[in-house]
C-alpha cells in the first residue's frame, strides 16, 4: 500500500508552521528591545563612569594650595553675598560656617603681594588638572574591537558652566536653576561670571541608536579639611 498523508494531517502542519511564522516577528521585535537596552544601559555606564572621573578632580587650577598640600575656597565674581569672607572681600580667610582653626575649609590667605585668589579657568585638555579642563573634551568609546560594547562608536562631550548660586542659605530648603541656557560656560568672561557651582554636563551620543543622553554632576567651591596623619 503507498503511503501518504490524510488532508486532515496536512491542514493541522500547515496551521502549526502558520503559527511558529507568526511568533518570529514577535520574537525579533523583542530580540531587537533587548538589544536596545543593553545599549542603553551601557551608555548609561560609561558616562556614569567618565562623569565620576570628571569629579575627582579639583573644582579649579587655582583650588590647589601648594604650600600646604590643600584645596582651598576661592573669591568668586557673580556669587551669593552670603558666600563671600566674613569681614569685607579683602581681610578674612572665612566665610560664613567656616572653623577658625588650622587645617579647616577656608581661602587663601589675604595679604597685599598675593590678593585675592580667583579661579584660573583656563583649559588644558591634555594635562588635565581641573574640571575645567574637561570643557569641550571628546572621548569615544570602542572601534576596531578595542572594547566590549555593542555600539562601536560611543562619543562623549562634556561642557562645564558656572551656575547661579543666588539662595536665601539661612533657609532650611535652598533652590537652584540647573539649565544651560541660564548659566554661563566657563569659556564667557570666567572672571566676571564665575559663582560658587560649576555643573558638568556629558551628552553621550550613540550612533547605533541614533539619539543622545545627557548626565549632569555639580562641584561646589568649597574646598577642603585638611588630613590629619600620624608621624610616628
Amino acid at each position: 500500500m503507498k503511503k501518504a498523508f490524510s488532508l486532515i494531517e496536512v491542514i493541522i502542519a500547515i496551521v502549526i508552521i502558520s503559527i511558529s511564522m507568526m511568533s518570529v516577528p514577535m520574537i525579533l521585535k523583542q530580540t531587537s528591545k533587548s538589544n536596545e537596552f543593553s545599549i542603553i544601559q551601557e551608555a548609561i555606564l560609561a558616562s556614569s563612569t567618565k562623569i565620576n572621573n570628571i569629579l575627582s578632580y579639583s573644582w579649579d587650577k587655582n583650588s590647589y594650595d601648594i604650600t600646604n598640600g590643600v584645596l582651598r575656597t576661592l573669591d568668586v565674581s557673580s556669587g551669593d553675598d552670603e558666600l563671600k569672607r566674613v569681614i569685607g572681600i579683602n581681610d578674612s580667610n572665612l566665610r560664613i560656617g567656616h572653623v577658625f582653626q588650622n587645617g579647616r575649609r577656608r581661602f587663601f590667605d589675604y595679604n597685599s603681594s598675593h590678593g585675592i585668589t580667583y579661579p584660573n579657568n583656563t583649559i588644558n585638555l591634555t594635562m588635565k588638572a581641573s574640571i575645567n579642563d574637561f570643557f569641550n573634551d571628546i572621548v569615544n568609546i570602542g572601534g576596531s574591537g578595542a572594547y566590549d560594547y555593542k555600539d562601536a562608536n560611543l562619543a562623549m562631550t562634556s561642557k562645564i558652566y558656572y551656575i547661579s548660586d543666588q539662595a536665601n542659605y539661612s533657609l532650611d530648603n535652598l533652590n537652584f536653576t540647573f539649565s544651560t541656557s541660564t548659566s554661563n560656560p566657563i569659556t564667557n568672561n570666567p572672571i566676571t561670571k564665575s559663582t560658587n557651582i560649576k555643573m558638568i554636563v556629558l551628552t553621550t551620543t550613540s550612533p547605533l541608536l541614533g539619539h543622545s543622553l545627557t548626565l549632569r554632576a555639580f562641584e561646589s567651591n568649597i574646598g577642603q579639611s585638611k588630613l590629619i596623619t600620624r608621624t610616628k
